[in-house]
């Protein structure tokens, strides 16, 4: 989440407008509040104040969330919205939310309003974030429209020098990056720029013979050329999206444009299309749409846990079983810090792509830091850790940074190597790098599994089995490393186990 944040809070009862100034305090966050109670007050602080997000009560002697929510949305409608009530009824808040209100939170619960605005506030960043890449393809359907219509008006003035035309047409195919040809106005391809032959691998004869229907996918190839031939019919343009087969048999996605040329009468003469290589765009949606989902159901099962051993307590408060109190206390402990755990690896990986991955170096012995770290993690007796070799060797990095990293990978041999009941830790130091590393006896990572590991989002999943997390942990640490200027490595063997490592200088 952004540092000062921009709270704007309806409320008319002072004592609640503190408490929730206290919570949100007591959550982390860093922000600046203002309190309206009116909506005059309310509507000057849209304007002036320009919240960040906004927290309303339900009810107010003579305004109401509803209509401060439809005043917001008029103007403000990126800003996220979320009633705080005891007394909205759960009828009423769903009518809300189906309007549009972004979330609810009721007084007596307001331990989850952290959790609510952090999720709020990565809604509108995807917002945002999908908005940029809209935009980002609208202006390159712009400028191919723009390169269409000065297609046009060239044939147009050209008419009555058709061969110079013709050159100079196929030269300005020839310079735009995509792949681009010309079709008659029943269809037939009757050229093709040099992209398309850099692509496909095709020669004039294999273009002739096969054309698009041998490059487009399969599963694309009904609907593709249903589009094709429907906008050919209405003589307007268009487009759709098609995965295009390329020389090396990988299939990337293609925004395909048709544009129509029509002569000084208003005849038309020709069609000129375009594919432009959507690939990357269309995967960084879908590895947002893939994160949203994950995420969204790893916050939800220990929130779940959570709230049942919170919920148990309040029964039994009056009169606990023995050792009850205890047990749940630490049900819920541990459904805290996983909740905790997630949202730092949000938070870190936010920072790392941003370039604000803070380091604080300092000269340490890096076998005592190691020492240090990995007890929590072994508390259960079930798991024991070896240290060896170079015990001396002191670096100059971040000790906070260097024991998440040691944690994270002694944590990810446990998870994903539970049978290896012995993690060998292992310091060498070679000239002026120090490396560490973290050794265990699991069942290995397939090797085309392995290149993946330290990437944003990546989630082993192996034989079936099943493994909780967001897919950060390994990123942030090659994030740590690259910080140090190290580097980060990892390296298995099926059946034999696996070693992740890292590398530092010395000084």
């Amino acid at each position: 989440m952004a540092p000062n944040l921009k709270i704007l809070i309806l409320e008319d009862n002072e004592s609640d407008a503190d408490l929730l100034k206290r919570e949100l305090k007591k959550s982390g966050l860093t922000f600046t509040a203002e309190i309206v109670q009116t909506r005059t007050t309310f509507e000057n602080a849209l304007n002036n104040f320009d919240p960040d997000l906004i927290l309303s009560d339900y009810s107010l002697p003579s305004f109401d969330a509803a209509e401060a929510f439809q005043i917001k949305q008029n103007k403000y409608s990126h800003i996220p919205f979320i009633i705080i009530s005891g007394t909205i009824g759960e009828e009423n808040a769903v009518e809300l939310i189906k309007a549009g209100v972004t979330d609810y939170v009721s007084k007596s619960k307001l331990f989850t309003l952290s959790t609510k605005i952090n999720r709020a506030l990565n809604d509108m960043q995807a917002r945002k974030e999908k908005l940029i890449t809209d935009e980002k393809l609208k202006i390159i359907n712009q400028e191919l429209l723009e390169l269409n219509q000065e297609l046009e008006a060239r044939v147009t003035r050209r008419t009555e020098a058709l061969a110079e035309s013709e050159s100079r047409f196929r030269s300005m195919m020839e310079t735009i990056p995509q792949i681009a040809w010309t079709n008659t106005i029943k269809g037939e391809v009757v050229f093709y720029n040099q992209r398309w032959y850099d692509y496909t691998g095709f020669n004039d004869q294999q273009t002739r013979a096969l054309g698009f229907k041998a490059v487009v996918h399969p599963d694309d190839l009904k609907i593709g050329f249903g589009q094709f031939s429907s906008i050919l019919k209405t003589g307007n343009g268009g487009e759709f999206q098609i995965r295009v087969k390329r020389a090396d048999e990988l299939y990337r996605w293609h925004l395909i444009r048709l544009m129509p040329i029509m002569d000084q009468q208003g005849v038309m003469q020709l069609w000129v299309g375009t594919a432009t290589d959507i690939q990357e765009l269309r995967l960084l949606q879908q590895y947002k749409d893939d994160f949203i989902i994950i995420a969204s159901h790893e916050l939800k099962t220990p929130i779940t846990s959570l709230r049942g051993s919170l919920q148990l307590l309040d029964r039994i408060k009056d009169n606990p079983p023995a050792g009850a109190l205890p047990k749940l206390i630490g049900q819920a402990n541990r459904g805290l810090e996983k909740v905790n755990t997630l949202i730092e690896d949000l938070l870190n990986s936010s920072m790392a792509n941003q370039g604000q991955l803070h380091i604080r170096q300092q000269h340490f012995n890096i076998s005592e830091v190691i020492k240090d770290c990995y007890q929590d993690s072994i508390k259960d007796g079930l798991y024991t850790v070896s240290v060896e070799g170079d015990m001396e060797t002191e670096v100059y990095a971040d000790p906070v940074r260097i024991e998440q990293i040691v944690v994270n990978f002694i944590n990810n041999a446990i998870k994903y190597a539970p049978e290896s009941k012995e993690i060998r830790i292992r310091i060498d130091k070679a000239d002026a790098v120090v490396k560490v590393s973290v050794i265990d006896r699991g069942p290995g990572i397939p090797s085309e599994k392995l290149r993946y590991v330290f990437d944003r989002y990546y989630r082993a999943e192996n034989s079936g089995s099943h493994y909780t997390g967001l897919g950060l942990g390994l990123y942030i640490c090659s994030e740590i490393i690259k910080k140090h200027n190290g580097q980060i490595g990892a390296e298995s063997e099926l059946g034999k186990g696996s070693t992740f490592w890292f590398t530092l200088p010395v000084e």
